[in-house]
């Protein structure tokens, strides 16, 4: 074996869990002090018992620091039991499906701090074909028409989220789109919890790459979910004048949050209250830890950040769990994550085209009869069939 075919470290949970639940004794520990700080503090106020109350005081502060620094011993113990545990059962096939959704969750919500500490459990960007669980070797990929679709996830999610269980009569849209059109389907797979701009920045680069190993590839479909439009949306803008964007026909968005979602923005006011009050700011501290692609979710990437290019059509939907789109509660509420006004992007200047649906909730946009529908008439708009 050469010094470049070094094995790759296989990903392990414990660590990760052993530092998260590290980090949330701590909290729980000050939280714990806040409280009982606060009750001796009263009792410190009244002569009668303002000693005892002193006395009792320490002794109670290192009884309780004791029995915290016992229980992240306990969960050192167990965690490192674990650890060796899981590293003897490792093995060198790819994740499957449920392993796979796994990690994508864990990335999502800490997907920065496991990649800041070089952990493999951080999710490297890559692509893959429909139903492998190997990443695909670009140079052997089989092209129908030379026109590629790229599915793009959102949060917390993986590739599989495009791909309905086998038993469901919904619909495919990768499956849909080779069938339809001709467009061969990959799906991208990337840390979540990566800022936004970062995970497009690498993406521009995997563009760039997949052109470079590729170019017979003459047109580019991308379809992304929710973050995964934004990742797209935001390598355009710090990609241009590259290469591969002259071979990108159309970016499909679905219920992706242009200009933000409400629950983060509730997130971050929840934090300033939590923050504010010494009781509850461990808690607050805990909450401040989710990854930064989900605080990148609080504006999203705005209307004004960057520049879309004029010949790429960008196409918008959005949904409302309420089945009339228009009314108060579609508006308000929108998908249950991302409401309307965010999905459609009113203010947006480009070659925009736009619809909505009602009746629909956030996930259930990754397999409806309805949206595949809407997908396939903008797609069929303009499209010029292979020769």
């Amino acid at each position: 074996m050469s010094k470049n075919d070094k094995p790759k470290p296989k990903p392990h949970y414990a660590p990760a869990l052993q530092r998260g639940l590290h980090e949330v004794s701590h909290q729980v520990e000050a939280m714990h002090r806040a409280i009982a700080g606060k009750t001796f503090g009263a009792l410190k106020q009244v002569p009668v018992v303002a000693q005892p109350a002193a006395l009792i005081e320490s002794i109670h502060d290192a009884v309780s620091t004791g029995i915290h620094a016992a229980v992240r011993l306990g969960n050192r113990g167990l965690l490192n039991l674990a650890g060796r545990a899981e590293s003897a059962l490792a093995s060198d096939a790819p994740p499957g499906r449920r392993e796979s959704g796994v990690r994508a969750a864990i990335n999502g919500v800490f997907g920065d701090h496991v990649a800041a500490n070089g952990e493999a459990l951080a999710t490297p960007m890559q692509f893959f074909e429909r139903g492998k669980t190997a990443p695909v070797a670009i140079e052997h990929l089989k092209l129908r028409h030379h026109r590629v679709c790229i599915f793009l996830h959102g949060l917390a999610c993986d590739e599989h989220c495009w791909t309905p269980d086998d038993e469901s009569d919904q619909p495919d849209y990768g499956a849909r789109v080779l069938a339809d059109f001709g467009y061969t389907p990959l799906y991208l797979r990337y840390n979540t919890g990566l800022p936004i701009a970062d995970n497009a920045a690498a993406f521009a680069e995997q563009m760039e790459s997949l052109v470079a190993a590729r170019p017979d590839i003459e047109e580019f479909l991308l379809i992304g979910h929710s973050m995964g439009g934004l990742v797209a949306r935001s390598a355009f803008w710090q990609a241009a004048g590259a290469e591969w964007l002259t071979r990108v026909r159309m970016l499909i968005c679905l219920g992706s949050p242009q200009l933000g979602s409400p629950l983060e923005r509730l997130g971050m006011i929840t934090n300033r209250v939590l923050d504010s009050f010494d009781v509850t700011a461990p808690i607050g501290a805990i909450a401040r830890r989710r990854s930064a692609g989900i605080r990148d979710l609080h504006d999203g990437i705005g209307s004004d950040e960057g520049q879309d290019p004029p010949d790429i059509e960008l196409r918008f939907l959005g949904a409302t769990i309420a089945e009339d789109s228009d009314s108060t509660l579609g508006k308000l509420v929108g998908d249950g994550l991302v409401t309307p006004d965010s999905a459609l992007a009113e203010r947006t200047r480009a070659n925009v085209a736009r619809a909505q649906l009602g009746g629909l909730g956030h996930m259930a946009m990754l397999h409806d009869a309805r949206v595949w529908q809407q997908i396939r008439t903008w797609i069929g708009e303009g499209y010029v069939p292979a020769a």
